[in-house]
């Protein structure tokens, strides 16, 4: 069984902790997993009508997976220095984002994913080991990655996380150099650096992947658009936009939130998107504890109960 199926099992016993959108994107892609998809569409990157079959690859599935694992280390706390072990929810996602691939070509299905979650569930972690998964061992030349924000403090967030996972690990140490102005692995010229909208370096960009953390605070969809096209050149490159679901909403999250909604519902075709989006399905549904996992999927594990309830205790005050 894939950890898409075994999480997609999970959720059909446990309905009241994952919401209507979680539940729709696992037993749409638990079903993708035993089909061949032929699938037309115009991509924009491209500029051409273009027909895919996508078929499942379970040993391309889990290279990402198997990586951060045997490689990345945690850096915080009691876990300081120990193995990275990646929840469910995090393996099945991973999974369906590396492992739905073009059957002619072999290249990754999604160029974009939408990962909407809850604060304090791992997301900058998750984010990290990706990067240096695709940094070192995505098979790509002169890869460039970059960790994108509005601010240079937030998009530094997942870069430094990145890093001190890489100074922890005697592997990865050993094959990549951590500089003050970026990660570099040199086995295949490729860089991870953070930038944000105010660099001076947005132009000429080659983006192999994309991280581009805390949409909910951005304003102007321009950095999004400018990063996206920056990736144009490459055969399967990402771009992985992640955000807590922020009590302030801009422009930016509304936008991509709306379309990533839609492609869920089935309202809008978008073979390229993967949306994973946690979050309560009313908001009335704040005051019952067992609801809190839907926005939440790593309650319990990552994050504790105490938190949620001193926060509803500070919110009524």
């Amino acid at each position: 069984m894939t950890y898409i199926e075994e999480y997609n099992k999970w959720i059909s016993e446990n309905p009241k902790k994952v919401c209507n959108k979680v539940k729709t994107m696992y037993e749409r892609l638990t079903k993708d997993i035993s089909i061949e998809k032929k699938v037309s569409f115009f991509n924009k990157a491209t500029g051409e009508n273009e027909t895919h079959t996508y078929i499942f690859d379970e040993k391309k599935s889990l290279r990402c997976i198997h990586f951060i694992e045997k490689y990345c280390k945690q850096s915080k706390g009691k876990w300081n220095g120990k193995p990275l072990k990646l929840e469910l929810f995090q393996k099945a996602f991973l999974q369906a984002l590396f492992g739905f691939v073009d059957k002619d070509t072999g290249f990754r299905k999604y160029r974009k994913a939408i990962f909407f979650v809850g604060r304090k569930n791992g997301k900058s972690v998750l984010d990290s080991g990706i990067a240096n998964y695709m940094l070192t061992k995505d098979n790509e030349g002169g890869a460039e990655v970059y960790s994108v924000a509005t601010k240079r403090d937030q998009s530094k967030i997942v870069w430094e996380e990145a890093k001190k996972m890489i100074k922890k690990s005697p592997s990865l140490a050993k094959r990549i150099r951590c500089l003050v102005g970026g990660i570099y692995y040199d086995a295949t010229d490729s860089v991870f650096r953070a930038l944000a909208s105010d660099s001076n370096s947005l132009d000429g960009l080659n983006a192999h992947l994309v991280i581009a953390d805390e949409v909910h605070a951005w304003k102007d969809k321009n950095l999004l658009d400018v990063m996206y096209d920056s990736m144009s050149a490459r055969q399967q490159p990402l771009l992985l936009e992640t955000s807590t679901m922020g009590t302030v909403r801009q422009n930016v999250f509304d936008i991509e939130y709306e379309y990533a909604s839609q492609v869920i519902d089935g309202v809008i075709q978008d073979e390229t998107l993967l949306p994973i989006i946690y979050e309560l399905d009313d908001e009335k549904e704040w005051i019952n504890e067992e609801c809190w996992f839907k926005a939440n999927p790593a309650l319990g594990i990552i994050k504790s109960a105490k938190d949620l309830r001193d926060k509803g205790e500070r919110a009524k005050a």
